[in-house]
């Protein structure tokens, strides 16, 4: 009996992991209209080294989901470094969007589309520091971190990150003040498919239990 029941465990915990995995993994992978943050890294061009380059690519970018399309927004810091920063599209690589250029700061925001953010995404890059005499073309990835994503809005799709740095400030003190109000909402902005999922989880502890039942009955 006792190997039974042991049979039995491993076979419910089997099933409840093969049931639920897809649906988290699509829940990851979809994004309601609005903008969000969202943690990257950025890597070498193989493996899972970090690359150099991950210091000067600030965090965390900004996403705008729009009618299924993600718009990605960056800050690079030491701009005048990274003369280029290239992005898949049609099967080559073509040159991110610059939204505005920081002189002072020495930083440029810039902005791309992404297919998904579940995997991590080829880059090209080239660097230049004239006092060094140094010049070199790099591969890079950048790597997001889906469970670090947050709801910055649900409306807002057009907001440009250069009027998001300009109005940085404000904007901080106003994320403190709705932080206690947000807080739940934030901790799953991707799909608002809570219930769903719930419902799905349901759905598999019954059909297990249904198919233990015939499993003890036979054995």
């Amino acid at each position: 009996m006792m190997k039974k029941m042991m049979r039995l465990s491993v076979f419910m915990t089997a099933l409840l992991l093969a049931l639920m995995l897809p649906f988290s993994n699509a829940q990851a992978a979809t994004l309601k209209d609005g903008t969000y943050s969202v943690n990257y890294t950025v890597l070498k061009a193989e493996g899972n080294a970090v690359s150099m380059a991950n210091d000067y690519w600030l965090k965390p970018a900004k996403v705008i989901a729009k009618n299924g399309k993600l718009t990605v927004q960056m800050t690079i810091k030491n701009s005048s470094w990274v003369t280029e920063f290239k992005v898949p599209e049609n099967g080559g690589y073509v040159d991110t969007t610059v939204l505005s250029t920081n002189k002072k700061a020495n930083t440029r925001i810039v902005q791309f589309q992404a297919q998904s953010l579940s995997k991590p995404i080829k880059s090209k890059i080239h660097v230049t520091v004239k006092s060094a005499d140094y010049d070199h073309d790099y591969t890079i990835q950048l790597k997001f971190d889906e469970s670090s994503i947050k709801s910055l809005s649900s409306n807002s799709s057009n907001e440009t990150a250069g009027a998001a740095e300009n109005h940085q400030s404000s904007k901080e003190s106003t994320k403190k003040s709705d932080s206690s109000t947000h807080t739940k909402q934030e901790e799953n902005p991707q799909t608002g498919d809570t219930n769903q999922t719930g419902w799905l989880l349901v759905l598999a502890l019954c059909s297990g239990g249904f198919l233990a039942r015939k499993w003890i009955i036979k054995h």
